[in-house]
């Protein structure tokens, strides 16, 4: 059988890289000092076969770099580790083992191969792999249940031109769970397992572990609280706003669902009456969405579809195609409060009145009203802005921009086009045709074409 082109990395440096945030894994000789004796003896009950442990402190957390003994090197199932322990208490939180290919489960193989960052044509594995197990922040701690995902790095140059890296997640039995765009390279320590609270905890426990699925993580920083879960082999998003209180949840679906039954045949009729859809094929992603009474108790599927140029979303409901949905999430739109993202949009954009956040291809997408129009904003898994999108008529274009087309004796095949901000610059980019060929021009203000995409 085809296996994964990777290449993992053996050594244990790439678990303990600083990425977004510099200079802060101190391994400096004075740290074994610093790992308390709870930790330690933590460490030696749950890896009594470590070899070559390194202790450093990070934060809270006692981290101990090892590698675990085997009679053969080249056979070994895991290679060097960081085990996570609170140094107060010594109790385990997490444990990244960097991993070779052979030592991906092959289920989690078969999950890679069936997704979309399997397709060697537009995504190339960057060589990290690794294995990444947490406690089960949903059972008790004695009773030694964990939970592992497998991190695959992915790349791609989008046909925007944008290189595109991602981490891409998958559980044990080969579903996809998560997706990070530009992930910090900090040993997984936004990865730590988070402790749920409240009614967060209790909702959890009723709609998701006593019917047979688990919590795979959860994250309490974003104005409120994020969980990532698996029920019935789908991946589940849940939020939660600051009180506490269920907002929505989002259920991945797939394409086969489309004629399996998966999916109510009245929403698929409604979805194939879109301009967009062309056949199952054009189907990328398929998400289920349910709401709270906040939101008037709303229930609609959102339907990824590749058109000629872009990815169009379909919104469907039991009416039919609907506008896109607006999920009242609190004051903050779900943005971490005062953080880098929020703070960002007020100096970039003053005024501006977020709209919605969502989550795509591992980037947090932000709508915002500014200026009387709607701009979405990307950030990566940094929160760090990578771009800035939103439509304008053709008449709002700069006459340089019409005239770099109309010398290049190319006429326009849309009414609208797209103005994109990025840390590199601003340009448009228009829809142009000359002759029988189709053309996407890239174009700044100063009618400078920077690049021209061929509708092949």
């Amino acid at each position: 059988m085809k296996k994964i082109n990777i290449v993992c990395a053996l050594s244990a440096a790439a678990l303990l890289i600083m990425g977004c945030e510099k200079n802060e894994y101190d391994d400096g000789p004075g740290n074994p000092g610093q790992v308390s004796e709870a930790a330690k003896t933590a460490f030696e009950t749950k890896y009594p076969g470590a070899q070559n442990v390194r202790w450093t402190v990070k934060g809270e957390h006692a981290v101990a770099n090892f590698s675990l003994s085997t009679t053969d090197a080249e056979s070994a199932s895991e290679g060097q580790s960081d085990a996570w322990f609170r140094n107060g208490n010594g109790v385990w939180d997490m444990t990244a083992t960097n991993l070779r290919i052979i030592d991906l489960p092959e289920a989690v193989q078969e999950g890679f191969r069936a997704s979309k960052y399997g397709d060697e044509t537009l995504w190339t594995p960057t060589g990290k792999c690794d294995r990444l197990e947490r406690r089960d922040v949903m059972l008790p701690t004695a009773d030694g249940k964990s939970i592992v995902v497998y991190v695959i790095g992915v790349e791609s140059a989008s046909a925007k031109g944008v290189k595109t890296t991602l981490d891409v997640y998958f559980s044990e039995d080969g579903i996809l769970v998560n997706e990070v765009a530009g992930a910090p390279d900090n040993g997984y320590e936004d990865q730590l397992p988070q402790q749920p609270q409240g009614s967060v905890e209790q909702y959890l426990q009723t709609n998701i572990v006593d019917k047979g699925g688990r919590v795979m993580e959860i994250d309490a920083e974003n104005g409120g609280t994020e969980v990532e879960a698996l029920l019935d082999n789908r991946k589940l998003e849940l939020y939660f706003d600051g009180g506490q209180n269920w907002v929505y949840t989002k259920t991945d679906y797939y394409r086969q669902d489309l004629t399996n039954g998966g999916i109510p045949a009245n929403i698929v009729e409604a979805l194939k009456t879109s301009e967009h859809y062309t056949n199952d094929r054009s189907v990328d992603d398929i998400e289920k969405v349910e709401t709270n009474a906040a939101n008037d108790n709303r229930t609609w599927w959102v339907f990824e579809l590749e058109t000629r140029w872009d990815a169009v979303n379909v919104y469907v409901d039991d009416t039919g195609i609907i506008e896109r949905p607006v999920i009242d999430m609190g004051q903050t739109g779900g943005l971490p409060s005062g953080g880098d993202v929020e703070s960002f949009i007020e100096k970039k954009y003053p005024g501006a009145r977020i709209l919605e956040r969502d989550y795509d291809d591992g980037f947090l997408e932000v709508e915002i009203l500014h200026d009387g129009t709607k701009k979405e904003l990307k950030f990566n898994g940094c929160d760090e802005w990578v771009r800035t999108e939103w439509e304008i008529r053709l008449r709002e274009l700069p006459k340089a921009v019409t005239d770099a087309v109309s010398k290049g004796g190319y006429t326009f095949d849309d009414d609208e086009a797209d103005v994109v901000e990025a840390p590199s610059g601003k340009w448009y980019e228009v829809e142009v045709r000359k002759g029988r060929d189709e053309f996407r021009l890239h174009i700044d203000d100063d009618g400078k074409i920077l690049r021209t995409e061929y509708d092949d």
